[in-house]
């Protein structure tokens, strides 16, 4: 026997004489992998699926804890939720956060298994302006919860939809303005036309001789001026009939200024939206189905 077989019978008595050591993995038990968590859901319904148009809109934002373990939510303000109201393209007709005043105030909140907190809130079917909504359209109510920790905080959403409404009275807005493009320091003239376009004599009651505004938006959508917040009239009973097809019109004379007094910004084009005081008028805005609104823009010199 040479050498080679030597080597290799000595390699072999090595394997069988040294220690070997041998690992085994075991698991963990169960559990301790499957630890207790909190799962936040929120939910938002409204009192119809279906309104008229002007109606009020129940809004409901639930924030559930759908988890097996507890739920620690962190606040930095007041408001612990809000919502949306967006069409369907996406765009936001109405903010909630944009009218109401949320103060600085840290707060938490602490949900069991199974525990929920419902918010509620209304919304009137007007944009962010105070301008009534069109109607035969869907609208998606976004609810969100405004934690600081989770953030963002859970979200969730429904849908409506808005009819045109009963047969009956029909009327229609139209806003015009003596220029198309203004020069900064001049007034403009404008004028806001109600129409009965509908088969119907409609009798309206108001508490004043003032029950016709104009609104000014800039290219945002935000009001910059409301016409209404300049009048000073007296409390009258007045009776308006309109019959099928008859108009009446207001002539307004205005400054081109801002609610604050301040000129509008030059360069930026303004609709002017007719529409009736919405606190005088509130049950006859919904029997408008038309409204046309006046473009001009504003300059700093004269074209």
């Amino acid at each position: 026997m040479g050498p080679y077989w030597i080597l290799v019978a000595v390699a072999v008595a090595a394997i069988f004489t040294l220690p070997v050591a041998v690992f085994v993995l075991a698991p963990h038990p169960v559990s301790s992998q499957e630890r207790p968590a909190a799962r936040l859901v929120v939910s938002v319904a409204a009192d119809n699926e279906t309104y008229i148009p002007g109606q009020a809109v129940h809004v409901s934002v639930q924030l559930m804890n759908a988890g097996d373990g507890s739920a620690y939510l962190w606040f930095g303000s007041t408001c612990l939720a809000s919502f949306s109201i967006l069409a369907v393209d996406g765009s936001v007709v109405y903010d909630y956060r944009a009218h109401v005043a949320c103060g600085p105030m840290f707060t938490n909140l602490t949900l069991g298994p199974g525990d929920a907190r419902v918010f509620r809130f209304t919304w009137t079917q007007t944009s962010d302006s105070g301008i009534p909504v069109p109607a035969f359209r869907s609208y998606r109510i976004q609810g969100v919860v405004l934690s600081s920790k989770p953030s963002p905080g859970p979200s969730g959403e429904t849908t409506i939809f808005v009819m045109s409404g009963a047969a009956g009275p029909n009327l229609a807005f139209t806003a015009r303005t003596d220029k198309a493009t203004y020069v900064q320091g001049e007034s403009a003239n404008v004028s806001v036309m109600l129409t009965n376009i509908g088969l119907e004599t409609i009798v309206m009651h108001f508490g004043s001789p003032c029950f016709v505004q104009f609104l000014v938006v800039d290219e945002t959508q935000h009001a910059v001026y409301n016409s209404s917040k300049w009048w000073a009239c007296i409390q009258v009973v007045t009776d308006e009939i309109l019959t099928p097809g008859e108009s009446r019109s207001w002539l307004f004379s205005w400054g081109l200024t801002t609610d604050a007094g301040q000129p509008l910004a030059v360069g930026q084009q303004y609709e002017v939206v007719p529409s009736f005081i919405w606190g005088n008028a509130t049950d006859y805005q919904r029997y408008v189905s038309r409204t046309n609104v006046a473009t001009f823009t504003v300059s700093a010199f004269t074209i």
